[in-house]
């Protein structure tokens, strides 16, 4: 195997994976605090997307222009989940768990009906910065350089948030300890919806980029979601540094398998992956174990 095309294999592996890191951390954000399994993530990341191309082909603005609308909009959307439909979940911890997957069921089919209704069941995606860099033997594609570099800022960004931030100090101790957190004065209402909020704007954020690399539909929520929880699920829920880890494989191994094998064997991997590490290793890559 020559050392250019691994490399090359390589590059396009980890900009994507950069891309599918971003869908993933608003995933994390959301069940570090409401410990709620969003099935509807895949969804808010597709319907985002099937916007940013309808507003690139009938109004010139590009994903990256008008991702702060996105942002704001995705958060929206996800506060308004929160505090409209998953409010009505029972305090028992066991049976909230369950009812959450229903309802966040429902609201994927809900916004998958939304989408048809709005763009019809057509495939579309945005023809913005097509072409390459040519850097000696390597191409590097125009549009996947340039989502991983704004996937890379806004994770930057959610890391600082949360880190070096009053709000981001108080969302991270209602993720550890709901009990403590709230002893210490955290309002656990106002972190369950700021976490669903912030989430969504994230996911928002990754459709807007992932329309410069894939052609979706409004059925193609679940291939995001799926995506997105293969990534948690190989880094281990709740880690920062893990979702980075796990897209960056999960990046790898579509770029690989796609290229030795071919594009559907490619795409079949994050099936792959989310039932071998929950066969194999259940707490992810740098997940904490539970007994």
């Amino acid at each position: 195997m020559r050392p250019e095309l691994v490399l090359q294999l390589t590059i396009d592996g980890l900009l994507l994976g950069g891309v599918f890191a971003l869908a993933a951390l608003g995933l994390n954000v959301i069940f570090g605090v409401t410990r709620i399994v969003n099935l509807a993530h895949g969804n808010i990341v597709v319907l985002t997307a099937l916007s940013a191309a309808i507003a690139f082909q009938r109004f010139g603005i590009t994903p990256i222009e008008g991702l702060p609308v996105a942002m704001v909009g995705g958060a929206l959307l996800g506060v308004i989940i929160d505090r409209l439909i998953l409010r009505r979940l029972p305090e028992d911890a066991p049976t909230a768990e369950t009812t959450s997957l229903l309802l966040t069921f429902g609201v994927s089919y809900f916004l998958v009906g939304l989408s048809l209704a709005i763009f019809t069941g057509d495939f579309r995606s945005v023809a913005y910065l097509t072409g390459s860099w040519l850097v000696g033997p390597l191409s590097i594609g125009k549009s996947r350089f340039l989502a991983f570099a704004v996937a890379i800022v806004i994770a930057a960004m959610l890391g600082v948030l949360l880190r070096s931030t009053k709000i981001g100090r108080a969302l991270r101790a209602a993720s550890q300890n709901l009990d403590g957190a709230r002893a210490c004065g955290v309002s656990i209402d106002r972190m369950r919806t700021l976490s669903f909020g912030l989430g969504s704007a994230i996911a928002a954020a990754a459709g807007a980029l992932l329309s410069m690399i894939y052609a979706v539909n409004p059925d193609s929520g679940s291939q995001f979601t799926l995506i997105a929880f293969s990534v948690v699920a190989l880094g281990g829920l709740g880690s920062y540094a893990g979702a980075l880890l796990g897209s960056a494989i999960l990046g790898l191994a579509v770029s690989f398998v796609g290229f030795f094998g071919n594009t559907q064997l490619g795409a079949m991997m994050p099936y792959v992956v989310f039932i071998l590490v929950l066969l194999f290793r259940p707490s992810g890559l740098l997940g904490k174990s539970v007994a």
